[in-house]
């Protein structure tokens, strides 16, 4: 690191024949002192929260701050932890490197869960690297896992390609928490592929919840089919099964269309997941078929 030279002067003087003095310091002068070898670096995540399966970018920056030319620039980024287990799985592919604003051709490695740059040719003093990449979290992230902690260790050689060790100290880090979200998806079935007027039929659906947090006023819309006609409603949420009466649910006339629940009834919750299981929330509709009948 470049070495502070702080340089401070002061007077003494005399007034009124002699009687009285007087001192007075001036302002500090400050002048940096450069190392011959020496590079600073900083590491940006682009998004400060991640989620399972999501891509993510980083954007690291080099800059030789001493006065000797730097040789053998190497990122060696930990991917979240290091490992074959490592969160973070580097997209090939993405790695763009500039120098000195100029876009270099670099070709990365990753093994053993560590993703490496070498900055080709010579950094020269006051020279800037940004190397941007992006990564996926692994989709099978531990759920217990509430931050990744990324670190890039980078070291280069002074004067020579066999010349000084240069380390960069402390390793630039980002750190990303995990978001807190609810991530709901909506699967629905019949439980009857052929049906004939006056047979009963019921539509379930699975409201399934990836999230670590429970989704709340959920609302459910169906518009069901011409000559469908509902006799009951019922939801099941961690196991306890409601049936619904049948103001807690609208039908609409012209349309058919059902919304659970009503305006006025109590909302609709999907749990959770769990480092075990997904939050499941299921609506089953059972009605009778009045008339010709296609089953959406």
């Amino acid at each position: 690191m470049p070495t502070p030279l702080n340089n401070q002067a002061s007077i003494r003087y005399n007034y009124n024949n002699n009687t009285g003095t007087g001192t007075a310091s001036s302002n500090t002068v400050t002048t940096n002192l450069l190392d011959q070898y020496t590079l600073a670096a900083s590491k940006t995540p682009l998004a400060a929260t991640f989620r399972p399966g999501e891509n993510t970018a980083f954007v690291l920056r080099l800059e030789n701050n001493g006065s000797g030319d730097l040789y053998n620039v190497t990122i060696s980024d930990n991917l979240g932890g290091g490992g074959a287990a490592a969160p973070l799985l580097y997209n090939q592919g993405s790695l763009r490197v500039y120098v000195n604003g100029v876009l270099v051709p670099v070709t990365p490695t990753v093994a053993a869960g560590t993703l490496t740059v070498v900055i080709p040719g010579v950094l020269p003093a006051g020279g800037v690297v940004l190397a941007v990449y992006t990564a996926q979290v692994r989709p099978d992230v531990a759920f217990a896992l509430q931050s990744i902690t990324n670190t890039a260790n980078i070291t280069a050689n002074g004067g020579s390609a066999a010349g000084t060790p240069v380390t960069v100290t402390p390793a630039p880090t980002a750190v990303l928490l995990r978001d807190a979200y609810a991530d709901v998806t909506l699967y629905k079935e019949a439980d009857k592929q052929n049906v004939m007027a006056g047979d009963s039929l019921t539509y379930t659906f699975t409201l399934t919840n990836a999230g670590n947090q429970a989704a709340d006023d959920v609302t459910l819309t169906d518009t069901l089919p011409a000559g469908y006609a509902v006799t009951q409603v019922e939801v099941t949420t961690g196991g306890t099964t409601t049936v619904l009466p049948a103001g807690d649910y609208t039908v609409d006339a012209a349309t058919n269309t059902i919304t659970i629940p009503a305006a006025s009834a109590t909302p609709l919750t999907v749990p959770a997941a769990t480092s075990t299981a997904p939050g499941i929330t299921t609506v089953a509709v059972t009605g009778t078929v009045t008339g010709t009948v296609v089953t959406p």
